[in-house]
């Protein structure tokens, strides 16, 4: 239980600072691309090691593997690109609070495919979530309504919109498949993904990079992208889904407390109400899912899901 508690702290901690960290490479100079290519480079070996460790994906059948495939194009190409790309145009804490959409999104299609039904209280719970997500976008920024304050919080948009449709996809093999090796599955190929999309700027992004970059680099992958997601699954096992998403809940507000500490980011009024609004009504429309992920299904790289604010 205490190892169970201390995974999910840790967790928490990190993740809610990844969003800082993107902000702050961003802000040096490195592209969004490059960003998710070097943090997952850094992840690679350990996911190698990870996926090994677990014996492998055994029996593999074809069409689990194209699943997998789809999936890991969704979680790496589309989830970090959209928010590393989104970031750039936005405060880390914003970005964070539009993430923690990202159950909700995976509700709306959970339902649309029949995995799910609706109830009055996750109906409430979307539509409060929703709202939420319209007053950080809209007005967040505290500025007059306007696309330019919109653009970021829009595109930050396909990151909970990718992780949302990578849960619907895993959520079948995970009944047939470890979840450690799932997740090291999709990082590795989620890397060789991102090949195509090496430029020589990714070249300069490495040899040019200073120590302090090198550092918030290695956090990324090793502590936020690899351990991250073993502490979450550790934690998940030791409590359940129902307590571990808890701390989930707490990412997006550690996050926007982190980029006001460290990056001097501005917290209006409208961006805390649109945060307390996202979170709750989460916290509202999950209430009816907790029981079924508790008793035996869970997701591979996350909370993540059942949780909010996965950077």
């Amino acid at each position: 239980m205490r190892a169970a508690n201390a995974s999910l702290i840790a967790v928490t901690v990190a993740w809610a600072s990844a969003f800082s960290v993107i902000k702050v490479l961003l802000d040096h100079g490195h592209s969004a691309i490059d960003v998710a290519i070097l943090r997952y480079a850094v992840a690679t070996p350990g996911f190698a090691l990870l996926l090994w460790r677990m014996g492998w994906l055994p029996r593999l059948r074809r069409g689990d593997a194209l699943r997998i495939l789809a999936a890991a194009l969704l979680i790496v190409v589309g989830y970090h690109v959209s928010l590393n790309v989104g970031t750039q145009f936005t405060s880390s804490g914003t970005a964070a609070l539009v993430v923690a959409l990202a159950p909700a999104l995976t509700l709306v299609l959970a339902v649309r495919l029949g995995l799910e039904r609706l109830v009055p209280a996750r109906v409430a719970g979307l539509a409060v979530a929703f709202a939420g997500v319209i007053v950080v976008t809209l007005l967040g920024a505290g500025e007059d309504i306007s696309f330019a304050a919109a653009k970021g919080p829009l595109i930050v948009l396909g990151a909970p919109a990718s992780f949302a449709l990578y849960n619907v996809l895993m959520k079948p093999l995970l009944a047939r498949y470890n979840v450690f090796a799932l997740t090291a599955a999709a990082g590795l190929a989620g890397m060789v993904l991102l090949l195509p999309f090496v430029r020589a700027s990714t070249a300069r992004s490495v040899t040019d990079v200073t120590a302090g970059d090198a550092v918030l680099v290695l956090y990324l992958g090793i502590v936020c992208t690899l351990l991250g997601y073993i502490a979450w699954n550790i934690g998940l096992r030791g409590l359940g889904a129902s307590r571990a998403v808890v701390y989930a809940y707490a990412v997006p507000a550690l996050a926007v407390v982190f980029g006001a500490l460290f990056l001097d980011e501005s917290v209006t009024a409208w961006l805390a109400l649109g945060g307390l609004l996202i979170v709750g009504g989460v916290a509202l429309a999950q209430r009816g899912q907790l029981p079924r992920l508790r008793s035996g299904t869970r997701r591979p790289a996350c909370r993540p899901e059942g949780a909010t604010g996965r950077p």
